[in-house]
């Protein structure tokens, strides 16, 4: 990951954090405990905007496509009633030379 650059996804500043919280630790001479880790994680996710447990939500890392989903079934309806209009009038027309 180029640290020049933005991270274009909530995964990434999340790695960024960790990478943030572990190169601090690694300054130190004597080893954090897991708390003082826990605490450098959790301000450093804060300052990019990542929830305190660490990991996104659900919902953002995997989008739900019920947006596209309904688009097509929309269209697929708007079809399926413009082809019943189409077929209804064509057998009618077939029933008038009768």
């Amino acid at each position: 990951m180029k640290s020049d650059r933005e991270p274009s996804s909530i995964w990434e500043k999340y790695v960024e954090a960790k990478q943030a919280a572990f190169s601090d630790s690694t300054e130190s001479e004597e080893p954090l405990t897991i708390e003082e880790l826990e605490a450098a994680i959790a301000e450093t996710a804060a300052s990019t905007g990542i929830p305190e447990i660490g990991m996104p939500p659900r919902s953002t890392v995997h989008p739900v496509k019920q947006r596209q989903l309904s688009k097509w079934f929309y269209l697929v309806l708007v079809f399926l009633f413009g082809s019943l209009i189409a077929a209804l009038l064509w057998w009618g027309q077939n029933m008038e030379k009768l």
